[in-house]
């Protein structure tokens, strides 16, 4: 669970318009926006039964595997008018792998790299972030690790970043674990030991003093296209803790109300992810 930020980014280029001055990297990020589709989407290889396609659908159970474990680009094809800043991957094995991953945009007829390369910590979600910009193209570079590489689900597109950070009140997602088992006990009380059923992340996100007119803008679109139907990326506090993002879906709508004597608006992201 990690993102990973360019160190040439320009916060203000990155900043939705909306947002007031102090902008930081602490602000949480919400990644939604997404033009990956089944037709914009391609890789250099992939094994039968397994096409980049599958990266297109929010779904985990579905994935993309390479043919071999060779150098791989992920090229997506944009419409050249959304701007790009964050491209994020679920489901992947490219930690474990020890594959080098970095981020490259076609610029002015050549590809240029705009994130840095980076070997991920972990297998968890991955969020990487540049500077908000047009490509007619952008792609993921895949060096070669010690495994074939694969991965489920692959976003691209316009972060929404937060009017306000989180402080107190907020489990991240990494720490919200949840398991489900059945426990094994004889006649006699002795314990036999536990059956895991399945495991999961949840967290609850406490927004408050929030404008409504920014809430109108940027934060209804979010909900009304997400609901509890699908999956986004979320970084809680990505300049201080970038190894903590999840990919979860919300489980309950939220309700923006105003809160005297403000009447700036609070609600709670309730959300369930992936482990």
């Amino acid at each position: 669970m990690s993102i990973v930020i360019s160190s040439a980014i320009v916060l203000q280029a990155a900043s939705p318009t909306g947002l007031p001055g102090g902008v930081t990297l602490d602000h949480p990020v919400i990644g939604w926006h997404n033009l990956v589709t089944a037709s914009t989407i391609v890789a250099d290889t992939e094994e039968a039964g397994f096409p980049a396609s599958n990266l297109a659908n929010p779904a985990t159970h579905l994935e993309w595997r390479a043919e071999d474990d060779s150098e791989q680009y992920l090229t997506i094809t944009t419409n050249e008018v959304d701007p790009i800043d964050y491209v994020a991957v679920a489901r992947h094995n490219w930690g474990s792998a020890q594959i080098p991953v970095s981020i490259e945009g076609f610029i002015d007829g050549d590809w240029e790299e705009i994130v840095e390369e980076v070997i991920l910590p972990d297998d968890g979600p991955a969020l990487f972030r540049a500077d908000l910009q047009s490509l007619a193209q952008i792609r993921i570079r895949l060096q070669e690790g010690t495994a074939i590489p694969r991965a489920a689900v692959v976003y691209a597109g316009r972060l929404l970043i937060m009017e306000r950070k989180l402080y107190v009140g907020h489990v991240p997602m990494k720490h919200g674990r949840r398991t489900r088992v059945i426990d094994n006990m004889s006649e006699s009380g002795n314990f036999l030991g536990a059956i895991e059923l399945g495991a999961w992340r949840e967290s609850v996100a406490p927004f408050s003093l929030i404008s409504p007119d920014w809430y109108r803008n940027y934060m209804d679109a979010f909900i009304a296209d997400v609901g509890k139907r699908k999956p986004f990326f979320f970084g809680w506090r990505p300049g201080t803790y970038p190894l903590e993002i999840g990919y979860a879906r919300l489980t309950e709508d939220p309700d923006p109300s105003p809160v005297g004597p403000s009447n700036l608006h609070a609600f709670d992201l309730k959300m369930k992810g992936v482990a």
